[in-house]
Parts: structure tokens; C-alpha cells; sequence
């Protein structure tokens, strides 16, 4: 039965974490608090993720900088023509490749290109999770989101963002001084975004399957769980894993530290919490069914020592009467032995008054 008991989400936080037995109080609500929990979780998960990783952003911008100032001999952008030349190597493309970067493969050839080089180009990002093109006039990307590419001319690009002319020195300047603030706000105001709608999204998702955990679980042990208080233990037994997946992120972001399989382990917590609480649902259920047992107990003893105490009363009562009646019947028989007495007393004291003789 769904109550409308109001629980802080801090207080939802802690129970999810640390009181399986209050677990039963979070399945029994809506499950519109249970999602609004999790979206204010996901919220504060991408807002730090993106924290971390704007700061590491803000570090490569630097790094960026660093290199365009030492490797880029000509960097310039007019009528929709992008023409960047290494300083070394100037007929030879630039080429980027790690996977650790958040773009794993980065090529740069702004010559006159041939369609079989581009061809072969944007074969080569297609074998990493991301990677970038950059050509004269266009620019081919692709993500960790799809495995088809993304082709955008300049023209367009400048037309939509209102990009006009650049050169080296303007991109020093944007990405050292007062430019490289906005760039990192901007930066992270799309990360928070993009992080908070996919990571939520797939959270809720994650829940489905637990649920039905949660619900295959319970019929196993047979103890009856709605749908609805499934998907409930399913959104808070993933508390605990958001965290640590936010922990280890951020470790990830900033030290490049790795755990392997982390997302088995992910898994296996969630789970774990899931099975926990409902076999502790369960513990609870026998609990109080045995004390509804001790009760019932107790109130037909109660019963049959009241229907005992009438009985006797009744009993009683009908000896009293018993006793009344005998008593009444005694009396009567007393009053007729005495009407008796009079009326014989009567008869003799007549009989002899008509005997006697004058004298």
C-alpha cells in the first residue's frame, strides 16, 4: 500500500545506504519519489563529474595552447577555408592518437585532398571510439554514441555559431586569457548536460532490470511485492553504486586510475542490496505475521475466558433462580400447612361447640 509519508532526501539517501530494514518505508511510496530522487542524485553525479572534467579541460587547454604556439607554423580561417601548417613536417598531415583523450584519433591535413584520402581518413576514426577530421573546408567526426560519421563544412558551421575570421594569435589569446573562462563554462554547461540526460536515462533503465530482480526474488521466497514497490527497491539500491561509480570517475578523470570490470562490481552491489532487502521484507513479514499469530493467540484465550465467566454467571444465575423458585415454592407450602392448621384448628373448635348439652 503506498503511503504518503515524507522523507527527506538526505534521509532517503542514508536508508538506501545503511538500513535495509528500512526499506519497506521507501518501497511502500510512489514511484514519482523514487525517480525524483534519483534525477536530484544524477544531478549532483553529473554536476561533479563535470566539475572534474572541466578542470581537466580547462588543463588541456593550455597544453593546446602550448602546442599551437609551438608546433602550428600557420593557423588561419577565412571565407570558410581552414589552412593550418606544422611547423615541422609542413607536408605531412598532423596526426593524434590516444585513447585516453577525449577525441582517441585527431587527424589535421588542410591541403588539397583527394575524395579516395578523405575516404581513407575517415576510415580511420571509424576503428576508435572517437575521433576527429579535420579538413580545408569541412570537418568529419565521430562519437562514442554511434558508429556512422558526421560531415559539417566551415561555411555552415561560421554561419550557424557566427564564427568569423581567425588566426593563431586569436586562438592563443581565446584559449589563454579572458576567452578561456567562458570556453570552460560553456564547456561545462554542456558536459552537466549531456552527462545528466545519459546517465540518468540509464540509470532508470538499470532499475527496470532490478526490479524484475527484486520481483523474481520475492516470488522465490514468497513474499507478495507490487511492481510498483519493486522498481522502488530497484531506483534506491543503486544509491550506493552511483556513488562509488562517481568516486571512481572522477579518480579516473583526474589521476587516470583504472579498475577492471568495475561495472560487474557496479552491478553486483546493486544486486546484492536488492536480494538483501527483500529477504529482509521477508524476515519482517514472518516476524509479524508470528506476532499477529501471538496476538490472535492471545485474544482467543481472552474469548474463552469471557464466554467461560458468562457461563458461569448464567450458571449462577439460574441457580439463584433455582434457589428463588425453591424458596418461593417453600414458602407456599409453609402458607398452605398453615391455612391448613387454622382450618382444621377451626373445624375441631366448631365440632365441639355443637356436642356439648345444656345443663
Amino acid at each position: 500500500m503506498e503511503t504518503g509519508e515524507k522523507i527527506g532526501f538526505f534521509e532517503r539517501l542514508k536508508i538506501s545506504i545503511f538500513k535495509f530494514e528500512d526499506y519497506a518505508r521507501l518501497a511502500a511510496q510512489k514511484i514519482s519519489k523514487a525517480v525524483i530522487y534519483m534525477l536530484i542524485l544524477m544531478l549532483v553525479f553529473a554536476l561533479c563529474v563535470s566539475a572534474a572534467t572541466t578542470y581537466k579541460f580547462s588543463q588541456s587547454l593550455n597544453d593546446l595552447a602550448n602546442y599551437i604556439s609551438n608546433e602550428i607554423e600557420t593557423l588561419q580561417f577565412k571565407d570558410g577555408v581552414l589552412s593550418i601548417v606544422p611547423t615541422n613536417n609542413k607536408d605531412k598531415p598532423i596526426i593524434i592518437e590516444n585513447e585516453e583523450l577525449p577525441v582517441g584519433k585527431l587527424i589535421i591535413d588542410t591541403s588539397d585532398l583527394e575524395q579516395a584520402k578523405i575516404d581513407e581518413y575517415t576510415e580511420q576514426i571509424k576503428h576508435y571510439t572517437s575521433g576527429i577530421v579535420v579538413l580545408k573546408d569541412k570537418i568529419i567526426t565521430k562519437t562514442d554514441m554511434s558508429s556512422i560519421t558526421t560531415t559539417m563544412t566551415y561555411k555552415d558551421i561560421s554561419q550557424q555559431y557566427k564564427i568569423g575570421e581567425f588566426n593563431k594569435d586569436n586562438i592563443i589569446s581565446i584559449i589563454t586569457g579572458e576567452g578561456s573562462i567562458k570556453l570552460c563554462m560553456s564547456f561545462f554547461a554542456m558536459t552537466t548536460i549531456y552527462l545528466f540526460i545519459v546517465y540518468f536515462s540509464t540509470v532508470l533503465i538499470d532499475a527496470i532490470f532490478l526490479a524484475i530482480l527484486a520481483y523474481i526474488t520475492s516470488v522465490i521466497v514468497r513474499v507478495r511485492l507490487k511492481p510498483a514497490a519493486a522498481y522502488n527497491i530497484a531506483v534506491y539500491s543503486l544509491s550506493l553504486p552511483v556513488i562509488l561509480n562517481l568516486a571512481y570517475i572522477i579518480a579516473n578523470i583526474l589521476t587516470g586510475f583504472v579498475i577492471e570490470y568495475f561495472q560487474v562490481v557496479y552491478t553486483a552491489i546493486a544486486s546484492i542490496y536488492v536480494v538483501a532487502t527483500v529477504l529482509i521484507i521477508r524476515s519482517d513479514v514472518i516476524k509479524k505475521q508470528a506476532e499477529l499469530n501471538r496476538i490472535m493467540s492471545e485474544q482467543e484465550k481472552v474469548r474463552q475466558e469471557m464466554e467461560r465467566k458468562k457461563q458461569e454467571e448464567k450458571e449462577e444465575a439460574e441457580r439463584e433462580k433455582t434457589k428463588k423458585e425453591e424458596q418461593e415454592k417453600e414458602k407456599k407450602e409453609k402458607e398452605q400447612e398453615k391455612k391448613k392448621d387454622k382450618e382444621t384448628k377451626r373445624e375441631k373448635g366448631s365440632g365441639k361447640s355443637e356436642g356439648e348439652e345444656p345443663a
